[in-house]
Protein backbone atom coordinates (compact mmCIF):
# COMPACT_ATOMS: atom_id res chain seq x y z
CA UNK A 1 0.00 0.00 0.00
CA UNK A 2 1.60 3.54 -0.58
CA UNK A 3 0.43 6.76 0.10
CA UNK A 4 1.26 9.90 -2.11
CA UNK A 5 0.98 12.93 -0.38
CA UNK A 6 3.16 15.69 1.61
CA UNK A 7 4.02 15.22 5.37
CA UNK A 8 2.00 18.99 5.77
CA UNK A 9 -1.11 18.13 4.22
CA UNK A 10 -4.07 17.75 6.42
CA UNK A 11 -6.14 16.47 3.78
CA UNK A 12 -3.64 13.49 3.52
CA UNK A 13 -2.69 13.27 7.01
CA UNK A 14 -7.07 12.22 7.47
CA UNK A 15 -6.32 9.11 5.52
CA UNK A 16 -2.83 9.02 7.56
CA UNK A 17 -5.22 9.13 11.11
CA UNK A 18 -6.59 6.29 9.26
CA UNK A 19 -4.09 3.89 8.36
CA UNK A 20 -1.97 4.96 12.18
CA UNK A 21 -5.39 4.22 13.73
CA UNK A 22 -5.72 0.14 11.80
CA UNK A 23 -1.99 0.27 12.40
CA UNK A 24 -1.58 -0.70 8.64
CA UNK A 25 1.88 -0.17 7.24
CA UNK A 26 2.15 1.47 4.35
CA UNK A 27 4.84 3.37 2.17
CA UNK A 28 4.50 7.23 2.31
CA UNK A 29 5.68 8.97 -0.55
CA UNK A 30 6.67 12.20 0.03
CA UNK A 31 5.85 14.38 -3.03
CA UNK A 32 7.11 17.62 -2.15
CA UNK A 33 5.58 21.04 -3.79
CA UNK A 34 2.11 20.91 -4.29
CA UNK A 35 2.40 24.06 -6.30
CA UNK A 36 3.89 22.60 -8.90
CA UNK A 37 2.65 20.63 -11.27
CA UNK A 38 3.93 17.96 -14.11
CA UNK A 39 2.09 15.13 -15.51
CA UNK A 40 3.31 12.56 -13.78
CA UNK A 41 4.07 13.93 -10.30
CA UNK A 42 0.56 12.79 -8.76
CA UNK A 43 0.55 9.44 -9.31
CA UNK A 44 -2.02 9.55 -12.02
CA UNK A 45 -4.45 12.09 -10.25
CA UNK A 46 -5.91 14.30 -13.13
CA UNK A 47 -7.13 16.80 -10.46
CA UNK A 48 -2.69 17.17 -9.31
CA UNK A 49 -3.60 16.91 -5.87
CA UNK A 50 -2.72 14.91 -2.76
CA UNK A 51 -3.70 12.59 -1.38
CA UNK A 52 -3.44 9.62 -3.99
CA UNK A 53 -3.81 5.60 -2.42
CA UNK A 54 -2.50 3.00 -4.60
CA UNK A 55 -2.99 -0.89 -3.16
CA UNK A 56 -3.15 -3.96 -5.44
CA UNK A 57 -3.36 -2.39 -8.97
CA UNK A 58 -5.91 -0.36 -7.68
CA UNK A 59 -5.55 3.67 -7.83
CA UNK A 60 -8.04 5.83 -4.87
CA UNK A 61 -8.30 9.62 -5.10
CA UNK A 62 -9.72 12.15 -2.94
CA UNK A 63 -9.11 11.52 0.72
CA UNK A 64 -12.79 10.90 1.76
CA UNK A 65 -13.18 8.34 -0.86
CA UNK A 66 -9.90 6.84 0.18
CA UNK A 67 -11.17 6.45 3.91
CA UNK A 68 -14.61 5.06 2.51
CA UNK A 69 -11.64 2.48 0.80
CA UNK A 70 -10.19 1.45 3.49
CA UNK A 71 -12.92 1.01 5.74
CA UNK A 72 -14.71 -1.41 2.87
CA UNK A 73 -11.43 -3.23 2.94
CA UNK A 74 -10.00 -3.20 6.54
CA UNK A 75 -12.91 -2.49 9.20
CA UNK A 76 -16.44 -3.43 8.36
CA UNK A 77 -17.98 -2.67 11.23
CA UNK A 78 -16.93 1.03 10.79
CA UNK A 79 -15.67 1.48 14.31
CA UNK A 80 -14.65 5.15 13.02
CA UNK A 81 -17.85 5.85 11.73
CA UNK A 82 -16.55 6.89 8.33
CA UNK A 83 -19.76 5.55 6.62
CA UNK A 84 -22.07 7.51 8.32
CA UNK A 85 -25.50 8.93 6.55
CA UNK A 86 -25.93 11.39 9.30
CA UNK A 87 -27.08 14.81 8.16
CA UNK A 88 -25.41 16.23 10.41
CA UNK A 89 -22.18 14.83 10.65
CA UNK A 90 -22.01 14.79 6.84
CA UNK A 91 -22.47 18.85 6.94
CA UNK A 92 -19.44 18.88 9.67
CA UNK A 93 -17.55 17.35 7.36
CA UNK A 94 -18.76 19.75 4.07
CA UNK A 95 -17.70 22.99 6.64
CA UNK A 96 -14.00 21.39 7.40
CA UNK A 97 -13.38 20.42 4.27
CA UNK A 98 -14.05 24.26 3.20
CA UNK A 99 -12.11 25.40 5.72
CA UNK A 100 -9.09 23.22 4.33
CA UNK A 101 -9.61 24.33 0.88
CA UNK A 102 -9.63 27.95 2.01
CA UNK A 103 -6.06 27.30 3.77
CA UNK A 104 -4.93 25.63 0.82
CA UNK A 105 -6.23 28.48 -1.60
CA UNK A 106 -4.22 30.87 0.90
CA UNK A 107 -0.98 28.83 0.97
CA UNK A 108 -0.60 28.11 -2.71
CA UNK A 109 -1.46 31.61 -3.79
CA UNK A 110 1.03 32.98 -1.38
CA UNK A 111 3.61 30.06 -2.48
CA UNK A 112 3.04 31.08 -5.71
CA UNK A 113 3.79 34.55 -5.21
CA UNK A 114 0.31 36.04 -4.98
CA UNK A 115 -0.06 38.73 -2.82
CA UNK A 116 -3.17 37.47 -0.54
CA UNK A 117 -3.60 40.70 1.24
CA UNK A 118 -6.94 43.03 0.04
CA UNK A 119 -8.17 40.87 -2.51
CA UNK A 120 -11.83 39.75 -1.81
CA UNK A 121 -11.45 35.96 -3.43
CA UNK A 122 -8.70 35.77 0.03
CA UNK A 123 -10.32 37.73 2.46
CA UNK A 124 -13.68 35.17 1.72
CA UNK A 125 -11.41 32.51 2.25
CA UNK A 126 -10.06 34.16 5.80
CA UNK A 127 -13.94 34.88 6.69
CA UNK A 128 -14.21 30.79 6.71
CA UNK A 129 -12.59 30.46 9.42
CA UNK A 130 -14.12 32.55 12.21
CA UNK A 131 -17.45 31.72 10.64
CA UNK A 132 -16.69 28.22 10.92
CA UNK A 133 -15.20 28.37 13.80
CA UNK A 134 -18.94 29.63 15.17
CA UNK A 135 -20.43 26.63 13.65
CA UNK A 136 -18.49 24.14 14.84
CA UNK A 137 -18.67 25.31 18.33
CA UNK A 138 -22.31 25.48 18.22
CA UNK A 139 -22.75 21.55 17.29
CA UNK A 140 -19.62 20.66 19.31
CA UNK A 141 -21.93 17.70 20.26
CA UNK A 142 -20.98 16.08 17.26
CA UNK A 143 -16.98 15.67 18.41
CA UNK A 144 -16.39 12.94 21.22
CA UNK A 145 -12.69 13.34 22.88
CA UNK A 146 -13.02 10.20 24.43
CA UNK A 147 -13.72 8.20 21.35
CA UNK A 148 -12.33 10.00 18.53
CA UNK A 149 -14.03 9.35 14.94
CA UNK A 150 -13.31 9.97 11.32
CA UNK A 151 -14.69 13.18 11.87
CA UNK A 152 -12.82 14.29 15.12
CA UNK A 153 -9.69 13.14 12.82
CA UNK A 154 -11.02 15.71 10.60
CA UNK A 155 -11.30 18.24 13.43
CA UNK A 156 -7.48 17.89 13.81
CA UNK A 157 -6.24 18.16 10.61
CA UNK A 158 -7.76 21.54 9.47
CA UNK A 159 -7.35 23.19 12.61
CA UNK A 160 -3.77 22.11 13.60
CA UNK A 161 -2.84 22.94 9.73
CA UNK A 162 -3.91 25.84 10.23
CA UNK A 163 -2.55 26.96 13.45
CA UNK A 164 0.86 25.31 11.93
CA UNK A 165 0.79 27.87 9.50
CA UNK A 166 -0.60 30.55 11.21
CA UNK A 167 -4.02 31.49 9.57
CA UNK A 168 -5.85 31.43 12.55
CA UNK A 169 -6.92 29.88 15.80
CA UNK A 170 -10.07 29.28 17.38
CA UNK A 171 -10.97 31.81 20.30
CA UNK A 172 -14.10 28.98 21.17
CA UNK A 173 -14.01 27.29 24.65
CA UNK A 174 -15.44 24.17 23.60
CA UNK A 175 -13.19 23.82 20.15
CA UNK A 176 -10.13 25.06 22.04
CA UNK A 177 -10.45 22.84 25.07
CA UNK A 178 -11.34 19.60 22.66
CA UNK A 179 -8.77 20.05 20.26
CA UNK A 180 -6.81 20.32 23.28
CA UNK A 181 -7.53 16.39 24.41
CA UNK A 182 -7.39 14.98 20.92
CA UNK A 183 -3.95 16.28 19.25
CA UNK A 184 -3.12 15.16 23.25
CA UNK A 185 -3.84 11.32 21.85
CA UNK A 186 -0.81 9.47 20.98
CA UNK A 187 -1.88 8.13 17.95
CA UNK A 188 -3.10 11.17 16.81
CA UNK A 189 0.02 13.07 17.40
CA UNK A 190 1.78 10.75 15.97
CA UNK A 191 0.85 12.43 12.40
CA UNK A 192 0.97 16.02 13.20
CA UNK A 193 2.03 18.29 11.02
CA UNK A 194 5.88 19.35 10.91
CA UNK A 195 6.68 23.14 10.55
CA UNK A 196 5.93 24.32 6.97
CA UNK A 197 8.47 23.77 4.05
CA UNK A 198 9.65 27.00 2.53
CA UNK A 199 9.97 26.62 -1.18
CA UNK A 200 12.43 28.64 -3.57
Amino acid sequence: MKLYATPTSHFARKVRLLLDHYAVEHEFIDLGNVAEFTEDKYAGNPLMVVPVLEDDGVSVLDSDHIAAYLVRKLDPSDRYNVLTTDVRTLNARAVLNGMMISETKLILGARTGLDTRNQPYFDKARAVFAKGFDWLEANLDLFSADSPTYLDFHLVCSLEHMDRYDLARPHQPGLKALMQTLTADGTIAKSAPPTPPVYA
